[in-house]
């Protein structure tokens, strides 16, 4: 058996034979995990849902139940910043998972569809919690030059549980029972708790940094973020956190219909929306090796660029393998850029901040989250020529990389001040690329 990272005494971490950010890679990876589990366990269990007699829920119902997580996400991403950069960020991570397990459970011995819409709200609000807590965890524990990679590979979590939420579904539920698709998301929360409690090291460089700045508050978490110099760039991180949100949401909903538009059939478009995940999963991770060389500021812009590229190029009658190689690189850009964003802001602010700023952007991009999928069927009901669903489309990308140039620009400017120096070739806050 292996002998875990840390053994922790009154709150401090004991170095182990293991590496802290491998035991924090390996943690971070099951806790997303979990994450994309309980975010599509919803529609993984829609039609049974609709089926289950004894509640006999409506169309309009199941919407409405099915809204209530992402707006526990928006809650959950914009309060849990402030209480991690007080409290650290392993015990926010925990209490996260926890909060997770427990709205799962909630619904998985739901009586009734409105027990069952609280725990979902719970779930969300677990769920929303999860990465700004972790995010500023995995950046402060990678190394320097892995810290977009280490982000990368712990998001590549999102998908895997997604993907392992449908396998549940397509072989545990049928009839009318969709119980079992939350009851595992609720014992997989429960197992990896004590896992993560073991495992996850917390931050030294955050114990360093709150010892130093304990006596002044104002240079801490939300009231940081949202004061001069930091105002404006915490406001240009939530617009482009929101327009890659938009995307992400709206391309993932909107895509194969996107396709028949363009005279492809349904069978070819739906093929299409797997390209664009896998575009934007080994995409994601080969342009995070790139800003770990280049520093963000460049990658993103490029990546927002590529995305909106090839959202245009995808309406042109090209050869399938051709279009095909077109969607990954727009999943490489428009879905990608998120991971990126996220060690960007990490960067450009001071540790005592992070974690809210983080919060808040994300919080924030929830908006766009929403707004994504509400967009892309006003294109599309607006009756234009197929080109033009594509070129609108492409909009918020484009206004992705002016965002990207911008805040860049004024990190670099504004925020030196009052960050700390950087310690590695890497730029950390204030001196962000």
């Amino acid at each position: 058996m292996s002998t875990p990272a840390f053994v922790r005494r009154r709150g401090q971490p004991s170095p182990g034979p293991s590496s802290p950010s491998g035991t924090a890679l390996a943690v971070g990876l099951a806790v997303m995990t979990l994450e994309g589990f309980d975010l599509v366990a919803y529609g993984a269990t829609t039609p049974l849902l609709l089926g289950y007699r004894p509640w006999h829920l409506s169309v309009a119902f199941v919407g409405l139940l099915g809204s209530l997580t992402p707006i526990g996400m928006l809650i959950g991403s914009l309060l849990v910043g402030q209480f991690t950069d007080r409290f650290g960020r392993r015990r926010t991570t925990l209490i996260s998972i926890a909060v997770v397990s427990a709205g799962m459970f909630a619904c998985a011995v739901a009586p009734l569809p409105s027990l069952f819409g609280a725990g979902r709200f719970v779930v969300g609000l677990g769920v929303g919690a999860i990465y700004p807590a972790m995010a500023p965890l995995i950046f402060e524990l990678a190394p320097d030059r892995r810290k977009n990679l280490y982000s990368g590979i712990v998001q590549c979590g999102t998908a895997i549980g997604g993907s392992f939420a449908a396998l549940v579904a397509n072989t545990l539920l049928s009839g009318q029972s969709f119980h079992q698709e939350y009851l595992v998301g609720g014992i997989a929360g429960l197992l990896l708790l004590p896992m993560a409690f073991v495992w996850l090291p917390e931050s030294t460089e955050y114990h360093q940094a709150v010892s130093a700045s304990a006596p002044d508050l104002g240079n801490r978490g939300v009231r940081l973020v949202f004061r001069p110099p930091y105002r404006g760039t915490t406001l240009m991180f939530c617009a482009m956190a929101a327009l890659s949100f938009l995307l992400i949401f709206g391309m993932n909903t909107w895509l194969p219909r996107l396709m028949q538009t363009a005279d492809y059939p349904l069978q070819d478009s739906q093929t299409f929306l797997v390209l664009l995940n896998l575009g934007a999963t080994v995409g994601g991770l080969a342009m995070a090796l790139l800003a770990d060389r280049a520093g963000s500021r460049g990658p993103i812009t490029a990546s927002f660029v590529l995305g909106a590229a090839a959202i245009v190029a995808m309406s042109a009658q090209l050869p399938l393998p051709v279009l095909y190689g077109i969607v990954i690189v727009g999943g490489c850009g428009a879905v990608g850029v998120q991971g990126l964003i996220n060690v960007y802001i990490s960067r450009s602010y001071p540790v005592t901040a992070r974690a809210s700023a983080v919060g808040v952007a994300l919080g924030v991009g929830r908006i766009g989250a929403i707004a994504g999928p509400t967009f892309g069927g006003w294109i599309l009901a607006a009756g234009l020529e197929p080109r033009w669903n594509f070129v609108l489309f492409a909009v918020p990308a484009v206004l992705g990389a002016a965002l990207a140039l911008a805040v860049g620009g004024r990190t670099s400017r504004s925020q030196g001040r009052l960050a700390p120096a950087p310690r590695a070739k890497e730029p950390t806050a204030g001196h962000t690329k």
